[in-house]
């Protein structure tokens, strides 16, 4: 590219950004968010149904805090085999830390943060829920069994910011 075509290109896009042609922000017309194409509107809808399962999933773990014990082994076990990236395992790690304080629990785990949601697409959670518990939960029929320690009428579960970050 010798030096003025190098200028004659930049004059261009000068005159379309200030002829209104481009908009500000938006340096060529591929600069659209990801999530207004129908590609985004199924990411969308796939982190929607990832969500519901993980929500499905602090219930009962909250309900039976016993079945932590081996999520959190396996995820120790995939660390020092050098399986688990270095921001999953401090993810998965302080979330499950939190255990003893669920609305923290429930906050961490069930952020809408793009880092919670990418986390949750690759799930450590395995084994939590059987296949009839999940289908209800896709089914949208799915009732939570309440903690013991766990105030039903507790508002501020989904008011508690994410504590470990």
């Amino acid at each position: 590219m010798t030096e003025s075509n190098k200028y004659q290109r930049f004059d261009q896009f000068v005159l379309k950004r200030r002829s209104g042609a481009l908009q500000d922000g938006q340096s060529t017309s591929r600069r659209r968010s990801r999530l207004d194409s129908p590609k985004g509107a199924q990411e969308k809808s796939i982190d929607a149904t990832i969500w519901q399962l993980h929500s499905a999933m602090v219930d009962k773990i909250l309900a039976n805090p016993a079945l932590l014990a081996p999520v959190v082994a396996q995820l120790e076990q995939e660390q020092q085999q050098g399986l688990l990236r270095h921001s999953a395992y401090l993810f998965w790690s302080c979330a499950f830390a939190m255990i003893h304080q669920p609305a923290l629990f429930r906050a961490a785990l069930l952020s809408q943060e793009p880092q919670a949601c990418k986390h949750r697409r690759r799930t450590r959670l395995r084994g939590i829920l059987t296949e009839a518990e999940r289908a209800l939960v896709l089914a949208g029929q799915w009732q939570p069994a309440t903690a013991p320690d766990e105030d039903p009428n507790d508002t501020t579960q989904g008011e508690t910011a994410l504590a470990c970050n």
